[in-house]
């Protein structure tokens, strides 16, 4: 009979959105010595698409190549990423009559992800998911760990890994468990007190509304005070994707809002932006009826491991959408995770080192991804200290507004100045030392 350290390391996945999916692929492709048995498991009863899609930028580019995706990405783009310096944005002062032009953000290998992305895993990753398998509490031993579900027997592992989103059923036992009675950071998200207006337009509609605007063409952010829009052409050059953004600072940290996606009205939306420049009105007469969306994030956690449970993707670290970064930090955990977990050496005795790990590689660079993400949409409606006592359509020089610009620009830079790389092999060399030591990471 084969010892315990013989058996394959039973590791169960809760949750299969993109993070789950793409740490299963990532293990796949990194278990040379197949010594992992993988298991995922979705509440739903079916996947669907994520949306308009997800950005890709060259730090996550470079792990996508490094586990065997490059060619199924390169199949679902118009182009695959480059050396060469892109346009990401321009930015625009839009809450006045007469728009004023900031300056343009430009960066190499950004990508956009369509919203088949999620399809495309599935199929590459086979039969080790379980659709309709909703995760309602675990219990950790010694030696494994018990799922148990809503429906169905329950399962034994040896490591269980939550991707299961921002309102991850195991981080909250998690982080009790953490605290073992004594209070602990509140991991429940939090509202930021903005609400997003979405629309998918058609060129055709945006032309008749204003032959010839850039937004057919350029990415843009619209900036203002307390609201901002970005909007950018999707790459099958038919449509613009909108998202409007408005923001009440005293609702930020507030409880997670619990209102759903719902359907505003088009009078709503155009109430919101009275005074704006005419690119930004001729957009939102073309969303007859927008989608709604409450912003809601974590607050950073001290831990994302502990033992033989670990948080990843958005259920570690769920963050605004303003860098266009989740995806790539639910990537990165996948990485770097994999990596530990297929690492030379690595048996069940180690998972207790990999949890250590993980987290001196990983807390510090999601949480500090987290937070310039809510910095960059303050500061995308003019919510800065250089911009104290600016009011909403306020005519200002040019200079009064450069420093917002090199912040807004600067806050950019990890994503293709860094590389994931350097913290995975940060990550292996400190699972092969006696002690962890402290934590670092190549973000910021």
């Amino acid at each position: 009979m084969a010892s315990a350290a013989q058996k394959p390391l039973r590791v169960a996945i809760v949750g299969a959105g993109i993070g789950g999916l793409m740490l299963t692929v990532a293990l796949q492709h990194m278990d040379k010595a197949k010594k992992l048995d993988i298991h995922v498991y979705e509440a739903a009863p079916a996947l669907g698409e994520i949306g308009a899609g997800i950005n890709l930028w060259l730090r996550s580019w470079e792990i996508m190549k490094a586990i065997g995706l490059e060619e199924t990405f390169v199949n679902m783009m118009d182009e695959a990423p480059t050396d060469e310096a892109r346009l990401v944005f321009e930015l625009r002062k839009s809450d006045q009559p007469d728009g004023v032009a900031l300056s343009e953000l430009k960066m190499k290998g950004i990508v956009a992800i369509l919203a088949e992305l999620q399809k495309a895993l599935m199929a590459r990753v086979g039969p080790c998911v379980s659709l309709s398998r909703r995760l309602v509490a675990y219990t950790e031993y010694e030696n494994h760990v018990e799922l148990e579900f809503q429906d169905g027997p329950a399962v034994n592992c040896d490591i269980l890994i939550a991707a299961d989103g921002i309102r991850s059923a195991v981080r909250k036992q998690f982080m009790k468990s953490l605290g073992k009675g004594k209070d602990v950071v509140n991991s429940d998200p939090v509202w930021t007190g903005t609400y997003a207006y979405r629309g998918l337009l058609p060129h055709e509609a945006i032309e008749r509304e204003l032959p010839g605007h850039r937004a057919k063409t350029n990415p843009v952010i619209y900036c203002g005070k307390y609201k901002h829009l970005v909007v950018y052409p999707l790459s099958n050059g038919r449509f613009t994707n909108v998202v409007a953004f408005c923001t009440d600072p005293a609702l930020e940290g507030t409880p997670w809002n619990e209102v759903p996606p719902t359907s505003a009205t088009q009078d709503e939306l155009r109430s919101r932006y009275v005074g704006w420049e005419g690119e930004v009105q001729a957009l939102i007469n073309c969303i007859e009826t927008p989608t709604k969306w409450a912003i809601n994030n974590l607050n950073p956690l001290e831990r994302f491991a502990d033992h033989r449970v670990f948080l990843a993707g958005d259920a570690a670290h769920a963050m605004t959408p303003h860098q266009g970064a989740g995806a790539g930090q639910a990537i990165e955990d996948a990485y770097i995770l994999a990596s530990l977990l297929t690492a030379e050496g690595a048996d069940r005795k180690k998972i207790p080192r990999i949890a250590e790990v993980y987290n001196k590689i990983r807390c510090p660079a999601a949480n500090a991804v987290l937070m310039a993400s809510r910095d960059q949409g303050k500061w995308c409606e003019l919510d800065h200290p250089e911009l104290e006592g600016v009011n909403e359509g306020d005519t200002l020089p040019k200079e009064r507004l450069d420093g917002l610009c090199r912040d807004i620009s600067k806050a950019w830079e990890w994503v293709w100045t860094t590389s994931a790389e350097t913290d995975r092999q940060m990550a292996i060399r400190l699972l092969g030392k006696k002690e962890v030591g402290p934590g670092a990471c190549s973000v910021m």
